[in-house]
């Protein structure tokens, strides 16, 4: 039969004899098989001690104890192509994400990559890649840690590598919202096209908002806003904004509308840009 899709709010009774992780809204975790409940919309996660009674409605994720590695893996892979003849532009966009989700932890890998060119005027290509993991603590709390390394030639930049650390929390999250708010400290290396290099201690505080639609056709947006506030170079702000729209066509695939912007207060590379922004529209495949 294949893979079957099972909407969450159409469900009234679940049962297995596999151990599960049961996340809440509140951001409580049982673990436990699942016996069959005494009243419909409920589902019991029990082990060999004691057992819970939960709502259906109040469960945000479940994930099987013993899946493998891979199958604990889901994300997405976008696509974009854009050639004029007219004025021979042409336009390549890719972008990939992939999650990996344990009992505690969750390691996100994350890649962008954009780059355009038209006759007669310079090309201009912006490229990024992250790997962040968050351990997931109580009452909805986290503590995480990130690597990432950029390129932005529109801001003259050559090559960016942080290293960060923090907390945050999730402030609120159900069966169709996510909203997390985090913090930290980064260590910051940057060197530009102009010969400048420079390396600093920033603070950091981002926030992330998602919402998504599980009926079919699924629909998801997702939008990240970081505010990095220099130490070092005191009154130096940094800001990263994206969002992502995604709407399915067909099953597992995707069209979906990006948006970037980067601002920097006070770029120490001379005569760079402050700001870079830009959209795109891509075809993709979710995993």
């Amino acid at each position: 039969m294949g893979t079957l899709a099972i909407e969450w709010d159409k469900v009234v009774r679940i049962t297995s004899r596999h151990y599960f992780e049961v996340e809440l809204e509140s951001g409580r975790r049982h673990f436990g098989s699942l016996p069959p409940a005494a009243r419909d919309s409920q589902m019991v996660v029990a082990v060999a001690e004691f057992s819970d009674t939960l709502d259906l409605a109040a469960v945000v994720r479940m994930y099987p104890i013993e899946t493998g590695f891979v199958k604990r893996i889901n994300g997405y892979l976008d696509v974009g192509l854009t050639l004029q003849r007219a004025n021979r532009v042409r336009q390549f966009t890719l972008g990939a994400e992939a999650i990996h989700r344990s009992q505690r932890w969750t390691t996100q890998l994350r890649f962008s990559s954009y780059f355009q060119s038209q006759e007669g005027v310079e090309g201009t290509s912006r490229n990024s890649g992250s790997l962040g993991t968050q351990r997931q603590l109580r009452d909805r709390w986290l503590a995480w840690g990130a690597g990432q390394v950029e390129q932005n030639e529109e801001l003259g930049l050559e090559l960016r590598a942080l290293l960060g650390a923090g907390a945050g929390r999730f402030l609120a999250q159900t069966n169709h919202t996510v909203f997390q708010a985090t913090g930290g400290l980064t260590f910051t290396h940057e060197e530009y096209s102009s010969g400048t290099s420079a390396s600093n201690l920033e603070g950091l505080l981002a926030t992330e908002l998602a919402f998504f639609r599980l009926d079919r056709p699924k629909a998801d947006l997702k939008t990240s806003l970081a505010v990095y506030p220099s130490l070092t170079d005191f009154g130096r702000v940094r800001l990263d904004f994206n969002a992502r729209l995604a709407y399915e066509i067909l099953k597992d695939f995707t069209v979906s509308l990006t948006l970037f912007d980067s601002f920097d207060s006070r770029p120490p590379g001379a005569g760079g840009a402050t700001n870079d922004f830009g959209t795109t529209l891509s075809l993709g495949w979710t995993f």
